[in-house]
């Protein structure tokens, strides 16, 4: 990873930290950096700085508390961030672009390589680790609306967000489980 990534990982962190989301940055930025590296080996012709660059600034508007849309305002966040780091308006274009398509609503999908492999790492990173049980710990829904919400989250991160077979077939054995998890009542 090149310098100015490492510098913007370390100021991610420092917020996530400063921000009592800790926990984000182990459980789920960590991840997201994981998968984008394995499916960035299986497609090496993705531009790797522009996915890395989406994998630390794609969650500005979680990490830094701002209320409203979260790909637009992640987005815009991003810009500032990228500015700060003298980025060219190419790059932070391309890295807008692929924040604000990487949650797969309705409105906007992903429609560039680098953009595909950031909303799929995105969705592979809630299959690895205790992001579930760390959402569910903060109490903010009864055990019957997490439940709920955890199912339609795996179904749409496991057919909607996640864009190449072979990165589905990575999950797949895990997204059975939890799906069966939340199903049980």
């Amino acid at each position: 990873m090149n310098r100015k990534i490492n510098q913007i990982k370390k100021l991610v962190k420092s917020e996530c930290v400063a921000n009592g989301l800790g926990w984000f940055y182990d459980c789920h930025l960590l991840a997201v950096e994981k998968f984008a590296q394995e499916l960035l080996e299986k497609l090496p012709e993705a531009d790797k700085e522009i996915v890395m660059l989406g994998v630390w600034l794609h969650d500005l508007q979680r990490v830094r508390g701002i209320k409203g849309d979260h790909a637009k305002i992640g987005a815009s966040e991003a810009e500032k961030v990228l500015e700060q780091f003298k980025y060219s308006q190419e790059t932070i274009a391309r890295v807008e672009e692929i924040i604000l398509a990487h949650s797969c609503d309705t409105r906007l999908m992903p429609k560039t390589r680098e953009g595909k492999i950031l909303a799929s790492a995105d969705a592979m990173s809630h299959y690895i680790n205790d992001f579930y049980l760390t959402i569910a710990a903060t109490g903010q829904r009864d055990a019957a609306s997490f439940k709920k919400w955890a199912r339609e989250k795996l179904e749409r991160d496991y057919h909607k967000k996640i864009f190449f077979g072979f990165a589905r077939k990575m999950v797949a054995k895990r997204h059975k489980i939890l799906k069966e998890f939340f199903a049980m009542e």
